[in-house]
Parts: C-alpha cells; structure tokens; sequence
C-alpha cells in the first residue's frame, strides 16, 4: 500500500507540474513549426499564370527591403536561386528576395529578347503586380525595392527603371545593357558589373559573338549615361583599383549613385555564382568580386522619396 501511495503521489505530482506549466504559457508538446521560408507565387496575365519563387527569412520585421533577381535569357528562377547565392545574403541582412520566371526564359527588355519581345509580353506589367503583390501580403517596404538580373535579366532590370521607376529604389545589371526606351531617364541608384571578356554582352558594344540575340548592344558607359546625367553625378568618377577589378564611383545628388565595376577577363557570368558540379566548385578559384554581396552593398542605403 505504501508504494502504490507513493506512485499516486509521484503522478499527482507530474499532473501539476504539467497544470502549472500550462498556466505559465509554457506547454509540453513540442513548438509549431514556421511558416515555409521559400513558397511559389502565382499572378494571372495575358499569357497564363506567372510565378515567382519568394524567399522570407524567418521572423523577418515588417517594412523590410525586398530584391527582385531576374534570371538571364534561357535561364530560370530556380537557377538563380541555387546558385547566385541571395537567401543567404537575405537571411543575414534581413531582406525577402524575389525569383520570378520569365516567359519561355526569356524578358521582354524593349527591343529584345526572344518570343516575350515578339510577342509583346508585358512584364513590366508582371513585375509591378508581383511587387504590389509582395507589399500587400508580405508587408515589404514598398520604398525599398531593388531590381537586379543577370544578362537579359539585367536588360530588364534597365527597361523597369526607365517604364516604371517609381517602383525602383536601385537597380543592379550584370553583364547587360539599356536596350529599352529611356528618355528621359529616371534619378536612381544603379550598381552595375561587368566582365572585360564577355563575348555574349560586349563591354564596348556591338554584336557578341556568343550572342544568342544577335543584338548590336550598346557599350556599357553608354547604358550608364543616361542615369548619371538624370541623378545629378559629377561627369569624371572616382576610379579605384582593386586586383582585377576596377572601379568607378559617380558622385551624386540626394544619397543616389552610380557604380561600375569592370572585372578583367571576366565573361559573361554573375561572379560568384556557385557552380552547380560539386567539381567545379572545387576546381574554381575564388572569384575577385563577389557580385550578390556587392550589389547590395551598394544598393540597400537607397530609397524612393
């Protein structure tokens, strides 16, 4: 009789300790997970359904900045997304990124490039749509939006600015160029990259010959002085140089700039983009720029007045 006295008194006593915590705000089940980090978004347009791959850190503070990253012509979201490196970034900085996918891989950037050009698709009108998206479900800072892309992507990212800047706090293009009506352009922060050996793109213009487009590009400084001249900047930059890369810094009015760095022997990539071959990311040597790390750098003290 004893034990059994002791083992009713033993359970009591775990009953209470079980009430007690309950009370406390306390329970003894284990935590409901959180919210999916990555989801898919779906917006209706003129061609079907377009989706966009959202990245939102966990506990991530109202009115925080959002980056869209568009991908280049033949590319993906989900390529860029695994490899280019941004979640991370995001989950460190506190920011929601945007993947969204072009039609049939490619953007209609104003005067190229593939079926979305000739076929007038309106991305400008997709990309809107999934920033107003993003502000009303998610609670982004509409004021702090940054468009950036790789190739055709950042073509985008140009032709964006010019149709549609009160959209914009920035853009970041790498290996891309305007390509898009710009007249006049827009007073915005633009951190562009670009390699000295890209044969798709050329640095000085003209048509690639890896081009896929066959476009006649304009040179690089070209794309930028639209957006030097409409923010303000002092005529000559600031050139520093780093190993392989130089860079050249526009001095601007109101907390907007402009920067340009040419990466030496660099083709046409996003430097720093993670390999997909667990080889050759092994084989790669460090790259001399991070672009994902730099863009932001640069971008993320700019906002829309």
């Amino acid at each position: 009789m004893r034990m059994g006295a002791a083992r009713w008194a033993g359970a009591v006593a775990i009953l209470a300790m079980v009430v007690a915590g309950c009370a406390s705000g306390l329970t003894a089940v284990a935590d409901a997970p959180t919210a999916p980090v990555n989801r898919t978004v779906t917006l209706a347009s003129a061609v079907g359904p377009r989706t966009a791959i959202v990245h939102r850190p966990t506990g991530l503070a109202h009115n925080s900045p959002l980056v869209v990253v568009m991908h280049g012509a033949g590319g993906t979201a989900e390529q860029v997304h695994s490899t280019f490196g941004w979640d991370a970034l995001a989950d460190r900085e506190g920011f929601e990124v945007a993947y969204p996918n072009g039609f049939a891989r490619y953007w209609n950037a104003g005067f190229c490039c593939g079926a979305p050009h000739t076929r007038h698709v309106d991305d400008l009108g997709f990309l809107h749509g999934l920033v107003a998206q993003l502000v009303a479900q998610d609670g982004v800072d509409g004021r702090r939006v940054y468009a950036v892309g790789m190739s055709n992507g950042a073509m985008m990212a140009y032709a964006w600015a010019c149709a549609r800047p009160e959209d914009l706090a920035g853009i970041g293009p790498v290996a891309g160029a305007l390509v898009a009506p710009c007249n006049p352009a827009p007073a915005i922060t633009v951190v562009a990259v670009h390699g000295t050996a890209d044969r798709s793109v050329p640095i000085n213009g003209g048509v690639g010959p890896k081009s896929v487009s066959h476009y006649n590009y304009p040179p690089v400084a070209v794309s930028l002085a639209p957006f030097v001249a409409a923010d303000g900047c002092a005529p000559t930059p600031k050139r520093t140089d780093r190993p392989s890369v130089q860079l050249s810094t526009w001095t601007c009015s109101r907390d907007r700039n402009v920067t340009l760095a040419v990466v030496s022997g660099l083709g046409h990539e996003w430097p720093g983009a993670r390999p997909a071959s667990p080889v050759k990311r092994l084989m790669r040597p460090p790259p001399p720029l991070d672009a994902t790390t730099f863009l932001w750098s640069h971008l993320r003290t700019s906002a829309l007045s």
